[in-house]
């Protein structure tokens, strides 16, 4: 019988016999499985077929498929394989660095008092390091002035993160007022508010945490008289999470801080 060209255009053309399709796939990996799908609505038919894939969810996801597969048992299999594919790359998917540097960025610490303001600027990159990576840091406060337990009681602090160069500015706490008692170090909370558009309506979950170290005056004539005279020796500030009170990392506040210095 001799065989011309139009039938060999047609013989090359057709799709193979379903059973050859079936007997092959057994042989194929999830990946080229999928690809086959895509070739023909016949080979979409017999390669998303659920007794080819439902070996496969069972040995690679057997969780997905024991919980999804009752739940819905309506879902192809194919398709709960792809759930499962996709969400061991999220697990693998390593989150990006903040764009924004600490070295980059500079506090500007202001300290509101009857009689004044005590004023500091202190670039991150000067600073010492928490050896566990949180957000917190100490200032220390080089003006020596001497003040009354009542006058820190009327203290205000504001506490301002600048980028290099002044590019832009955040205030983190402004003119917060804290919490002092005798013998115990002045303390400041403000809650920040959240990024984004509903920053009026929904919490952060953080708060910008300022604490005075102070140092008892050593004036014997002012101890003597029983007036208590301190001075402000450092300013620590920091971010903390209310959900456990403590202190989060610095990668979290960079990220927090990308929203509102535009980086």
């Amino acid at each position: 019988m001799q065989i011309n060209d139009d039938d060999d255009k047609v013989m090359l053309l057709s799709s193979p016999p379903w059973e050859i399709l079936n007997l092959v796939s057994h042989y194929l990996d999830p990946n080229t499985l999928a690809i086959a799908t895509c070739v023909s609505k016949t080979w979409s038919t017999c390669f998303s077929s659920d007794h080819l894939w439902d070996p496969l969810c069972t040995a690679t996801f057997p969780t997905l498929a024991t919980t999804l597969g009752s739940v819905a048992a309506s879902l192809p299999r194919h398709r709960l394989y792809a759930l499962g594919h996709t969400a061991a790359l999220c697990r693998q998917w390593k989150p990006r660095k903040p764009r924004l540097s600490l070295d980059h960025l500079l506090f500007v610490i202001a300290v509101h008092l009857p009689g004044g303001s005590l004023n500091m600027i202190k670039p991150c990159i000067d600073m010492r390091r928490d050896p566990h990576g949180l957000f917190r840091f100490d200032v220390e406060v080089v003006e020596e002035r001497e003040l009354s337990l009542e006058e820190l009681k009327e203290a205000k602090v504001t506490w301002t993160v600048a980028e290099k160069e002044w590019k832009a500015v955040f205030v983190l706490a402004e003119e917060s007022v804290g919490k002092l008692a005798s013998g115990v170090d002045g303390f400041f909370s403000k809650e920040l508010p959240s990024p984004g558009c509903c920053s009026n309506t929904m919490s952060s979950g953080l708060v910008a945490d300022i604490r005075f170290g102070l140092k008892d005056s050593q004036d014997s004539s002012r101890r003597s008289s029983g007036d208590r005279m301190s001075r402000i020796e450092k300013v620590s500030v920091g971010v903390m999470s209310v959900l456990n009170w403590r202190h989060v990392s610095v990668e979290d506040v960079l990220f927090y801080l990308e929203h509102f210095l535009q980086v």
